[in-house]
């Protein structure tokens, strides 16, 4: 059965238009001595119906945009691990993926991403508000992603004359100074009252990644304690647990649009 909601705003203005018209087509349009009874009533009520259903109309582009809202999570990503991270995107485990069109959890590069701040002090590294995730299933259940990114080891190769030539669109491997890497996580619901806003990715420096739900007044840095359980340093050379081929080999670029 379809629900129903009731905007008294909405209602309002419907009232007052109803009303309006009434004294209109009553004073001016067909005045008490006009010879047309009849035929001011089928007017007033074909105007009553047009205002209904402009009404109506309004009132569902309202719930569907609400709904629209309610079901669009934008991204946070902190990153703990010693290195620059790039382009991460990830995607509900079930779908095939293409980074083109999955969800962004943008880049977290030293040189310029915000700082947040753990209970203890310690500085992490983080990039907000990156878009977007639609998420039209309960917020109280887990949903598994395939989380994919690009870990900078070396930003003198990333940036410097040996990535000029590069095109991540023909290349299998990462750029320069870099490795394309993926993980299996699990986006937990969140904690508290609020209903979530946004997705938060967690990077360790052991390699694990951690996602969970939240609200702008909730999105935090992991407790001191727990980045200190992920300390350990994966061996050298290996800078992620599952390293992969590079996501946008054999992608076309989408064209240019002004």
């Amino acid at each position: 059965m379809p629900s129903f909601s009731f905007d008294p705003d909405i209602a309002a203005t419907s009232l007052a238009s109803f009303l309006g018209i009434r004294f209109y087509l009553k004073n001016f349009l067909f005045p008490e001595n006009d010879r047309y009874p009849d035929m001011k009533k089928i007017i007033l009520i074909i105007l009553s119906l047009f205002i209904l259903a402009a009404c109506n109309a309004r009132e569902k582009e309202e719930r569907l945009q609400k709904e629209l809202s309610e079901q669009t999570f934008t991204t946070t990503s902190y990153n703990y691990t010693p290195y620059d991270l790039y382009s991460i995107a990830f995607k509900e485990i079930s779908l095939p993926f293409n980074i083109d069109d999955a969800p962004s959890g943008g880049s977290v590069f030293f040189r310029d991403a915000s700082e947040g701040r753990l209970d203890n002090g310690e500085k992490v590294a983080f990039s907000s508000g990156n878009c977007c995730l639609s998420w039209d299933r309960p917020v109280d259940k887990p949903l598994r992603v395939r989380v994919v990114w690009s870990v900078v080891f070396d930003m003198r190769y990333h940036d410097g004359q040996s990535s000029i030539s590069y095109d991540e669109r023909t290349s299998r491997q990462g750029s320069p100074g870099s490795r394309w890497c993926q993980a299996i996580v699990d986006i937990l619901p969140a904690t508290g009252p609020d209903r979530p806003t946004s997705v938060l990715l967690h990077f360790l420096a052991d390699g694990t990644v951690q996602a969970r739900l939240g609200t702008f007044k909730t999105a935090a840095p992991l407790a001191a304690a727990e980045v200190k359980l992920h300390a350990s340093r994966l061996p050298q050379g290996q800078f992620c647990r599952q390293e992969i081929e590079n996501p946008f080999y054999g992608i076309p670029r989408k064209p240019h649009r002004e």
